[in-house]
């Protein structure tokens, strides 16, 4: 972990930040947060993926849910690039939350302070080196994600969280190495906390924006998509597709382009990396890592 917090404006050492037992966001999950990640390039310089995006959706989930922002874009958008800095990391997974703090609990959130912090770690391969080649094995989770009208979708709020933490703990438990949620209508919605992708007929298909994130990742994946002229289809996707697909994969901050060799032990293209997901992967990797000139403006210098 970094040893360098900003908190509330302020450049802080680990052990000098302190929260309140009694702070609203603890107890009732209402706080926005996202996940952003840096990439040490080829001649030793560092860069974030996609910042702007990320923090215009950050201020972007705030708004959603009433949480008053007492910094601007700017403020909070440099914070991102020097606790990197500060850290002396290369590969970080960076977090900005916005939280409320402790001057009351209860549901009216009505004159309780809002905070902001962000830091940022060391962060490895999500679900190790390994799968990234050979991919992991998820289960269809008994868990299902909220549908608009029960919890906002289009931003990332921390208690939303708990939905897709249970679906993970109850898939590792069960044999496997993450889960997929299908959504009140019996779809395909997505992964614990990443978007999902069908190639079938050298197609990508990938559920439409009902219940899932606008994730960054797939935004990006979309655009690699159309610059290599593979059709890509959104629409709702059923249980069974996912059996019959050709390839499948994850996507997102975290996870990067993952591929998944099996949905409740049914091997999808007979347990293989396919075409298409090396394809897109190369291209996602290439890029964050700043071998790639085409998608240089994604990328922001520490």
């Amino acid at each position: 972990m970094s040893d360098t917090y900003w908190v509330d404006g302020k450049y802080l050492k680990k052990e000098d930040v302190s929260i309140s037992p009694l702070t609203h966001t603890f107890h009732y999950g209402l706080g926005v947060f996202e996940g952003v990640r840096s990439y040490g390039a080829e001649d030793g310089s560092v860069n974030i993926f996609r910042l702007d995006e990320h923090t215009n959706r950050l201020l972007e989930s705030a708004k959603i849910t009433g949480i008053d922002i007492n910094f601007s874009y700017d403020e909070i958008f440099d914070a991102q690039i020097q606790v990197v800095k500060k850290s002396n990391l290369q590969n970080a997974y960076i977090r900005p939350l916005l939280y409320l703090g402790s001057e009351r609990l209860g549901l009216d959130i009505d004159g309780i302070d809002s905070h902001a912090m962000v830091t940022c770690w060391e962060w490895p391969a999500y679900f190790g080196e390994d799968a990234l080649e050979k991919g992991i094995d998820v289960m269809v989770s008994s868990f299902t994600r909220q549908f608009p009208n029960s919890l906002m979708t289009k931003s990332k709020i921390s208690g939303g969280y708990v939905n897709g933490i249970m679906a993970h703990d109850q898939a590792k438990k069960n044999g496997y190495q993450e889960a997929v949620l299908l959504d009140t209508n019996g779809f395909v919605a997505e992964g614990s906390g990443q978007n999902i992708f069908v190639v079938k007929d050298g197609s990508l298909i990938t559920p439409s924006l009902n219940c899932c994130l606008n994730g960054i990742t797939r935004r990006s994946v979309l655009k690699f998509a159309e610059d290599e002229n593979i059709d890509v289809i959104e629409r709702n996707i059923t249980r069974d597709e996912l059996y019959t697909a050709d390839e499948l994969f994850f996507c997102g901050t975290a996870v990067e382009i993952t591929p998944i060799r099996s949905v409740d032990k049914k091997l999808i293209c007979n347990g293989n990396r396919g075409e298409i997901t090396n394809l897109i992967q190369s291209l996602y990797l290439d890029t964050v890592q700043g071998k790639s000139k085409k998608y240089q403006d994604w990328l922001t210098r520490v």
